[in-house]
């Protein structure tokens, strides 16, 4: 339909003289009979509403469509429950395979699952028992350090009060010596031997005390040091319990995969329709091995969607949220509503853009007309691609079938209640750029009409009527149609036709 689009005006003067030379032909039929006295065409300006469309052919799929498929490759097909054409509902068994094996496997994988979770769990309570033991030992080693000192500085004391003892018996001894007469007193011996013992025994006290007070000083300086250790010692062990309990939070983690992936394999031994809809197609049979793919697909047929090819001229004028009349052969003249919901982002196929195979012009059918029922007037070999656009049907209709083709206009523009006219009454001038009608005035005294010029603008144009925006026209009005000369006129083949384009 481009080249129709891009030449309009050419493609109604083709359809005009087509219908003219099948007239002629019809006509000339009649032998030597007088030729029918032709009487003047006219119309009446109407208020219609007028919808610029854009024609499509396409066919009703199921707005939802589950291919069904199991994880559980490798088995046997044991029962295949549905046939073509069977309705199910959501959860009815499709087929059933053999899940013997795979409870096999499904044990065995349980049962090495369940010894990486005991060995992981040996781990970690041997890791607590041994952070356990840190925290006493930790706790302990703390006290123990200012015990420690403070024992350290106790010692350090009494051996001063040691050394402050026996330097005051020395004191004391001394001072009894002194006292003496001398060597020719008897105690003198005595005394004297007293005092050096006193005075090695202040010495050996003196060494011990100076010990314990570098003992203490070092125990003291070290505090720091030996907190530092408790903790590195503590911290150690800690970070090895945490090592133990990272290393076991993954631990089974493979085996619990394998029991999962066996147990949905073995769930979906029992293949079930995951929606309600009509079994479409069956692609498994008792006895067959299932070794993946689809084995039933399930269409929901209480909904329809329509799937048509746009051509590369139009689509840029076809958005999502357009509305769609549809016709179908099977719904006579009703007419469906639906919506477009998706327009591909990409080109999905081509045409022979130069044939026109799509049939009318102007209500008029080019292949009843060239009588080889080909429709097509010109070829010019040119590819034209096409983008897939799909249209959600919003009108229930059980007379619907999947499969069926659907006629569809996609609404671009829709003008409600505007004045109107036959596609043919608009004229224009030799410039092509000012358009008149011929309004009808009156009548001649020969019968014909008396018309007035007047100057119109057009507005939305449909397949066969033109919306006109003119103050000196109203409802009602009668224009005078181009002659067509013998048999009907080309209002009455449009009307007989039937038009999607204004109403």
């Amino acid at each position: 339909m481009k080249w129709i689009k891009q030449h309009k005006k050419i493609s109604i003067a083709i359809g005009i003289l087509l219908a003219l030379i099948l007239i002629g032909v019809i006509v000339g039929t009649g032998g030597d009979e007088e030729e029918a006295a032709v009487e003047e065409e006219t119309a009446v300006i109407e208020k219609r509403t007028l919808m610029q469309s854009i024609s499509a052919t396409g066919t009703f799929v199921a707005s939802e469509e589950e291919q069904i498929s199991s994880t559980a490759t490798g088995t046997e097909a044991l029962q295949v429950a549905v046939k073509v054409g069977d309705r199910v509902s959501a959860g009815d068994v499709i087929a059933i395979l053999d899940q013997e094996e795979l409870g096999r496997d499904l044990a065995d994988a349980r049962e090495s699952l369940q010894t990486a979770k005991d060995s992981a769990q040996r781990s970690r309570d041997s890791a607590q028992r041994g952070l356990d033991q840190a925290v006493t030992d930790r706790d302990e080693a703390l006290a123990d350090v200012d015990e420690q000192i403070a024992e350290a500085y106790e010692d350090w004391q009494a051996a001063e009060k040691d050394h402050a003892d026996s330097a005051a018996a020395l004191a004391e001894a001394q001072q009894v010596l002194a006292a003496l007469p001398g060597i020719s007193d008897p105690s003198y011996v005595q005394a004297s031997e007293r005092v050096t013992t006193l005075t090695r025994q202040t010495e050996s006290d003196r060494r011990q005390a100076d010990r314990l007070k570098k003992a203490y000083q070092d125990a003291a300086a070290q505090r720091d040091n030996r907190i530092r250790q408790i903790w590195d010692s503590y911290n150690d062990q800690e970070d090895s319990y945490r090592d133990t309990i990272d290393n076991t939070e993954d631990a089974g983690e493979t085996q619990q995969e394998r029991v999962d992936d066996l147990q949905e394999q073995y769930d979906d031994a029992i293949v079930r329709a995951p929606v309600g809809g009509l079994i479409t197609a069956v692609n498994l049979q008792v006895g067959d091995t299932y070794n993946g793919g689809t084995i039933a697909v399930v269409d929901n047929v209480d909904s329809f969607d329509v799937t048509t090819e746009i051509d590369e001229y139009d689509i840029n004028n076809i958005r999502e949220g357009q509305e769609v009349v549809i016709r179908t052969n099977a719904t006579g003249d009703d007419e469906l509503q639906g919506v477009v919901t998706e327009v591909a982002p990409m080109a999905t196929g081509s045409v022979d853009g130069g044939t026109l195979s799509s049939g009318s012009l102007g209500g008029l059918d080019f292949g009843s007309l060239l009588g080889d029922g080909s429709g097509s007037i010109m070829n010019s070999g040119s590819d034209d691609v096409t983008f897939t656009v799909r249209i959600h049907v919003t009108t229930n209709d059980e007379r619907v079938r999947i499969g069926m083709t659907a006629k569809l206009s996609i609404i671009e523009q829709k003008n409600e209640d505007v004045l109107s006219v036959p596609y043919n009454a608009v004229l224009s001038d030799d410039d092509d750029a000012t358009f008149y009608i011929n309004k009808i005035t009156g009548k001649n005294e020969d019968g014909t009409y008396k018309t007035k010029k007047i100057r119109v603008e057009k507005g939305i144009e449909s397949d066969y009527y033109t919306e006109i925006m003119n103050a000196d026209v109203k409802e009602g009005d009668e224009v005078l149609l181009p002659k067509v000369e013998g048999g009907n006129s080309l209002e009455e083949m449009i009307n007989n036709s039937g038009s999607m384009g204004g109403v």
